[in-house]
């Protein structure tokens, strides 16, 4: 049920979290309460201890039947890839040794429901306490199974959706997976958390699902009350409580702005990505994983800008297999096929921690040993990679791409490594395309001024704009305390960007912009007007971007850059290119009429 108080804090509150499904919705506060169910913590007679052990396996197999229809029921809204989300619980439940030592726990005396809560506890207890995000985000797949499985064997109901009204927007501590995928689309317009994470398959199935959607908000259900009126906009990892008339105008603007995409969506796939006056401006997808390449691929991206391939070892260890590695990246490639596709080899390390590579504890980790870095000093995990990458190159248009490189010299020793590989793959008698493009991420300070120099050597620039954003403000946008701070209009940014881009026109090769700036619509205007041609963002965004592409001259674009770099704080940056957003919005109403 929802969750009902009085208060009488009535102003307009911004509280921010983690943007992980883009939209924007407007509605009203729907609170749900928790529901975990109370479960009796009292021991068993002996008498009762095989009975409660029989009533546990039966509550495994109800669960198991539930999980395998919602499956079912659900695959054709999310597609195959997604609903293997539930593959992963149904094994969980055909755990060996988490049953056996569930009945262990049960045959000493504890009720079931407390014996299997206290055991999933302890793993995800494990989970939560990681570095590794991936492995932070599967705990609500474990909580997901306990809860349908607990809630059998104390006869409870799972929350319903039933008894909403229209245009809600859910506002609660956490949202499973399966509750994720059963909301009534009619009637959610989005969601607001207090946890959850980037790589979470909640967040993953929002986003298949175009659920405007942000977690990771702290005071969430604090500040919020049942009714409120409530702005999400799951691009910026805003929540916005009680907004004034202005600011709900200008929600329900952009709001009604990605509606129109979403109607015309079939007439904005096909059209080209340019400008007004006729510039292409390339757009290309960001994925995380081989899930999200359909979308990418339905919305016309000219191929996969940024494959983050770390997100393979996190999600299975068995991944550093070079056989198995090469599986998947075929199947990528031939899915994206003739399109590029630029796989960015392992970027671990900093706030991304793989815990399989036993790595120290370091004090400042985003400063340490993490991306190019380490697989220079880990030469056979890294060769195991490249050696995947170029087996499968054959089959596709394959790109690679060196991340945080700092230096030269790791540009030209991660060539010797690579090129030492296709030698021995050639030798094996496997087909390797006689030229394979190489790339380096430009991610810091000292990159950019180096960025002349590493444009001689590589074949194209790619610039990853969180990360240069964080260590030129020095700035963890992760960190609530100052993450305001993080500023992609900040005009330093501009003045870096401007330096990359001249560095690659001046070399002739192609410089990609990859990070969260370029996938912002004011973020993506200001990048073309500093001279960007290709920009890599989310799939979902790809169809939003050609739309404003299409109202605007390049001479507008090139106007609010000259500005912007004279400019002496991100505010005026961002109010100028709000401005000129503005403008063409009024001209694409204007055109309708």
């Amino acid at each position: 049920p929802a969750t009902k108080r009085k208060r009488t804090r009535r102003a307009e509150v911004r509280l921010r979290g983690l943007p992980v499904s883009p939209g924007i919705a407007v509605g009203e506060a729907f609170v749900l309460a928790d529901r975990d169910p109370e479960v009796e913590e009292g021991g068993l007679a002996p008498e009762e201890v095989e009975r409660e052990a029989k009533r546990f396996l039966a509550a495994v197999e109800e669960t198991r039947d539930e999980i395998r229809k919602i499956r079912t029921r659900y695959r054709s809204l999310v597609g195959q890839e997604l609903v293997r989300v539930f593959d992963a619980q149904l094994l969980l439940l055909e755990d060996e040794d988490l049953i056996d030592e569930t009945l262990g726990r049960i045959r000493r005396g504890e009720r079931a429901a407390a014996a299997f809560r206290a055991m999933i506890g302890e793993t995800a207890g494990k989970l939560s306490r990681t570095e590794n995000e991936y492995l932070r985000d599967r705990v609500e797949d474990l909580r997901d199974v306990e809860r349908r499985l607990v809630g059998h064997l104390c006869g409870t109901r799972r929350r319903s959706f039933a008894h909403m009204h229209k245009n809600v927007i859910l506002v609660s501590d956490d949202l499973t997976p399966s509750e994720t995928v059963q909301l009534p689309r009619g009637k959610v317009k989005g969601f607001v958390t207090r946890q959850g994470g980037r790589t979470s398959h909640t967040a993953i199935i929002a986003r298949s699902l175009q659920i405007p959607a942000v977690v990771g908000v702290e005071g969430v259900l604090q500040e919020i009350d049942h009714g409120d009126r409530l702005v999400v906009d799951g691009s910026e990892g805003l929540a916005i409580v009680r907004p004034g008339p202005e600011l709900l105008r200008s929600a329900r603007s952009r709001q009604r702005r990605y509606m129109e995409v979403s109607r015309e969506r079939l007439r904005l796939r096909d059209i080209p990505s340019v400008t007004r006056d006729g510039v292409e401006i390339r757009l290309f997808a960001n994925v995380d994983a081989p899930e999200e390449v359909p979308l990418a691929v339905e919305n016309r991206a000219r191929g996969i800008g940024l494959f983050r391939t770390e997100f393979l070892y996190f999600r299975d260890l068995d991944i550093a297999r070079e056989e198995a590695q090469t599986t998947i990246y075929r199947k990528v490639l031939r899915r994206v096929s003739p399109d590029p596709v630029v796989f960015r080899t392992l970027d671990v390390g900093g706030d991304k921690v793989l815990d399989a590579l036993s790595a120290p504890v370091e004090a400042n980790p985003m400063l340490g040993w993490r991306g190019i870095r380490i697989s220079l000093e880990l030469r056979d995990l890294f060769r195991s990679q490249v050696r995947a990458l170029l087996r499968a190159s054959s089959v596709g248009n394959l790109s690679i791409l060196l991340p945080m490189i700092t230096t030269l010299e790791e540009v030209l020793s991660a060539q010797r490594l690579i090129a030492e590989a296709r030698e021995e793959i050639l030798l094996e008698g496997v087909p390797v395309p006689e030229k394979i493009r190489i790339g380096a991420m430009i991610e810091t300070p000292g990159a950019v001024f180096l960025a002349p120099h590493i444009a001689r050597e590589v074949d194209f620039l790619s610039i990853g704009t969180n990360e240069l954003i964080q260590s030129s403000l020095a700035v963890d946008r992760d960190n609530m305390k100052v993450s305001h701070l993080f500023d992609p209009f900040h005009p330093a940014i501009a003045r870096l960007v401007r330096i990359v881009l001249d560095a690659g026109a001046e070399a002739g090769i192609p410089v990609s912009i990859c990070g969260e700036m370029a996938g912002e619509t004011l973020g993506a205007i200001l990048l073309v007007g500093l001279g960007a041609r290709d920009l890599s963002v989310h799939p979902y965004l790809i169809l939003e971007l050609k739309r404003v592409f299409s109202l605007m001259d390049l001479e507008e674009a090139g106007r609010l850059a000259e500005d912007a770099l004279r400019m002496s704080s991100g505010r005026k940056v961002r109010e100028a290119a709000e401005q000129l957003l503005h403008d063409l919005e009024v001209r694409g109403e204007e055109a309708e009429r």
